[in-house]
């Protein structure tokens, strides 16, 4: 028994954590979600800019090749910043955080199968055992 509560303490403490960053990713998915449903209606969505200097560095090559895919490199040379909508669908995605970001949503998305899949499971077995 003792060791039980050991093992408890230990795994609870890192429980609390992953689900912490469990729900505030899931959050982030959620608001970004939303806001891809409504951009035609959000005007700061269609015509907002994101500065690179706020953004990862993977942001000015993907400008940059789309500038010279569209034929727009000399156009806007001084133009530092990319549409707000490229940042919202990245969050959405995973690929604001790189390469390997669809890999941290899917291990979010096992996280979540988790948690509430034994979240069902304790509040029927705990409401088992009340009625009894």
């Amino acid at each position: 028994m003792r060791t039980w509560r050991k093992f408890h303490r230990y795994a609870f403490g890192y429980s609390k954590w992953i689900s912490l960053v469990s729900v505030i990713l899931l959050l982030v998915i959620s608001a970004t979600g939303i806001l891809l449903i409504h951009q035609d209606d959000l005007k700061p969505i269609q015509t907002g800019r994101v500065p690179l200097s706020l953004l990862p560095d993977h942001y000015e090559n993907r400008l940059e090749n789309t500038r010279e895919r569209q034929g727009t490199r000399d156009v806007f040379p001084e133009e530092k910043s990319v549409p707000m909508r490229w940042v919202i669908l990245d969050l959405h995605t995973g690929d604001f955080f790189g390469k390997y970001g669809f890999l941290i949503y899917d291990i979010l998305a096992v996280v979540m199968l988790v948690l509430g899949s034994t979240g069902i499971y304790m509040y029927f077995r705990i409401r088992k055992n009340s009625i009894i």
